[in-house]
């Protein structure tokens, strides 16, 4: 792997960027610390400092640890560390130990049980995965690795295929638009996937899992600090034969590592890197009934990201960072012809490469006012960035004029993206009011200049628990690639889509026992990208912005610990929508999208069974997806049918320390419990049950 090489050579790749100060403000707005934050999302901090360790006993007694629970920090919604309670958008936090108690593989899988979030995987593991929020589409759905986008430009979206949790912290979830604070791609929300900062002595784990259809999934983790040096990372390996009964194999490498080098009390160095290689085979290759399975057609897929910043502090009331980063994608597709895999009686074959990379970096400034004015904080920063791709193609019928023959098609494309934004945060009526308002003004090399405000409002009423929210943002998308350039199909003329969206609700505890979430919200798209006629055009039609598309939904999430150690959560989704096509235009409407979603998980924890130290848990997910209108393999529009999906986890801690060998775990996970035949895209059949059991141990 040539990019393997590449990884651990440039893991050290470092650039610059700012600590966030503490405002001096009331506790319920003030900047959280760093120990705050860590202790806020799982209260996990290894201090390195007596300093820091100080600060982590002041905020991990049992009460404050099980209230933080219910109000984590989360960076995504506003770009400043902030308790979830207090900003006015909706945002949903995943951490790392619910996820390793659901010995989750993939990010795609985290996102299955978010709501207003829908999953759709085509086919086996390794098959695409899209992810859209609140019925958007995945193009507009806004994808960050460590607050890098990492949205591919020939499409617009992001494949989730291969994107593992290894050295995962959690999964932050802004559902809404995010265009004042994100620009291109926010329109129906952002997923921002950050990784673990390594704290206190060195620790390792390893889980090694096996199961049916020759699934094995192998894990390694490090984590620790040395002096002044934090560091984290994870190799994750997966492969399986499948479930189908030719040419059904995947197979995932993927490394992650981070760190952060502490210069002085004011400055802070970060390098992160990410790399991802997979191998998967293409049985559905020419979606259709029918032709049988493709015994040979297969693909390969690579990914890299690099980035680095520097955070540095000017006194107590400045922050500012710089960062700088790197993304490559590389998809790579092979279908040789086969016996039976004949279209019009000749025989069909298609070669695809599409490699593609982003450049970029962002400047930033966090400004917390004087004591005179408490909870008032201005961030204002620049973004950049410089994609280009180059897409060729060959099959047996890329001639798209007659006789129809073999041909071969190729485009190359780039373009600068460059934005400024800025956002203020108010605390208004001693805290009662938290207010956010801001615009971002994104500049393109292509179709020029979008301007997207936002504004937010929460009002925290702690006397019965509850906060109220309400929001509204604007937001943009420009045109992928393909639909502006590619042959025969793509428009240079295109606009951007634009959006408009309205999100209300609250947010009440019922002590440490209960909460309820609602909320309500309501979206415009003008400009929607589809397919328009085209009478010049080789295939009578184009891309075009095709129609205007209205969205309004309802999410209710509920939680509850039934007794103490067994909890239980969820949540439902009803969407609807209304497409308003263009003059002559044919534009799919609600394709994939279904109405109605839902998810649960009931939880079951118990230590001192059979050991004073052991722990049992127990766990059983369930996600439901609803009728939804899809594209069948005759290319027409039918309904789809919904299907439940339920998946379940055992494990043991025997708790016995064994030398440098602590927290020994047995565990078995089972996919697709129900074992019921389902696809989640027509002409994809969903796998079917799938059995992992396996061991994990932690050192230290």
């Amino acid at each position: 792997m040539r990019f393997l090489n590449s990884f651990l050579s440039m893991v050290g790749a470092i650039s610059l960027l700012v600590s966030i100060a503490q405002a001096q403000a009331p506790a319920s707005v003030a900047s959280p610390t760093q120990t705050q934050i860590k202790a806020a999302q799982a209260n996990r901090a290894k201090s390195s400092t007596p300093a820091k360790k100080k600060a982590a006993q002041a905020t991990t007694t049992p009460k404050k640890e099980e209230a933080q629970k219910l109000n984590p920090i989360v960076v995504t919604a506003t770009r400043i560390p902030q308790p979830i309670g207090e900003i006015g958008t909706t945002i949903t936090v995943v951490e790392d130990q619910q996820i390793e108690e659901q010995k989750i593989q993939l990010v795609s899988d985290v996102l299955r049980q978010v709501p207003g979030v829908q999953v759709t995987q085509s086919g086996s593991p390794g098959s695409e995965t899209d992810v859209s929020i609140r019925g958007a589409t995945a193009a507009q759905t806004l994808v960050l690795v460590d607050g890098v986008e990492v949205n591919t430009g020939a499409t617009g979206g992001f494949d989730f295929a291969n994107l593992t949790t290894g050295n995962l912290d959690r999964v932050e979830i802004l559902r809404g638009a995010g265009g004042s604070l994100y620009g291109s791609q926010a329109i129906g929300g952002v997923v921002n996937v950050l990784s673990q900062e390594g704290e206190g002595p060195p620790t390792a784990s390893l889980l090694s899992a096996g199961g049916n259809r020759a699934s094995s999934q192998q894990v390694a983790n490090v984590s620790g600090a040395d002096g002044n040096l934090h560091y984290s990372g994870a190799v994750s390996y997966f492969s399986t034969e499948g479930f189908r009964p030719v040419n059904d194999n995947s197979d995932n490498l993927s490394l992650n590592g981070r760190l952060d080098y502490h210069l002085d009390e004011d400055t802070v160095i970060r390098a992160f890197a990410r790399y991802a290689g997979s191998n998967v085979s293409l049985p559905n290759f020419l979606v259709d009934d029918a032709v049988p399975l493709d015994p040979t057609a297969h693909q390969r897929n690579e990914f890299m990201l690099y980035k680095g910043e520097i955070e540095h502090h000017f006194g107590e009331n400045l922050v500012t960072d710089v960062s700088a980063f790197f993304v490559r994608q590389d998809l790579r597709v092979n279908a040789p012809p086969f016996p039976g895999g004949d279209v019009f009686g000749t025989p069909y074959y298609e070669t695809d490469s599409i490699p593609e990379e982003t450049r970029g970096g962002n400047a930033e400034a966090i400004y917390t006012w004087p004591t005179g004015l408490p909870g008032f904080r201005t961030v204002a920063g620049f973004d950049f960035l410089d994609r280009w791709i180059r897409t060729s193609s060959s099959c047996s019928f890329c001639n798209p004029l007659p006789p129809f023959d073999a041909g071969v098609t190729k485009f190359h494309a780039r373009r600068q993206e460059y934005a400024g934004y800025l956002e203020q945060e108010g605390s208004f009526l001693k805290g009662h009011v938290l207010v956010t308002g801001g615009f971002r003004v994104d500049g393109n090399s292509q179709f020029g200049e979008e301007v997207s405000p936002a504004w937010s409002v929460a009002i925290p009423i702690k006397q019965i628990s509850t906060t109220l929210r309400g929001s509204y943002t604007e937001g943009f998308r420009a045109p992928d690639f393909d639909s502006l350039y590619y042959p025969d199909y793509g428009n240079p003329k295109l606009k951007p889509e634009i959006s408009s969206e309205y999100d209300g609700g609250f947010t009440t505890n019922f002590g440490e026992r209960a909460s309820l979430t609602a909320t309500f919200f309501s979206r415009r798209v003008k400009n929607q990208i589809g397919t328009v006629p085209c009478p010049k055009c080789v295939f009578g039609s184009e891309a075009g912005n095709a129609s205007r598309v209205d969205t309004q939904g309802v999410e209710v999430v509920p939680s509850v610990t039934i007794v103490k150690g067994l909890t239980l959560s969820g949540n439902v989704t009803v969407l609807d929508q209304t497409h308003v096509n263009s003059p002559g235009a044919t534009a799919d409407p609600d394709l994939r999208v279904a109405k109605h979603t839902a998810s649960a998980l009931l939880e079951y924890v118990r230590s001192g069974n059979f050991l004073p130290d052991d722990k049992f848990m127990a766990n059983a997910s369930y996600v439901f997806v609803g009728d939804r209108d899809d594209l069948t393999t005759e290319s027409t529009i039918a309904n789809h049918d919904a299907y439940n999906l339920v998946n379940a986890v055992v494990s043991y801690e025997l708790g016995i320390p064994l030398n440098h060998v602590h927290n020994e775990e047995i565990f078995a996970r089972v996919n697709n419990l129900m074992d019921r035949a389902y696809s989640q895209a027509f002409g994809f059949k969903a796998p079917t049950i799938n059995v992992l059991a396996g061991v994990k141990l932690d050192f230290e």
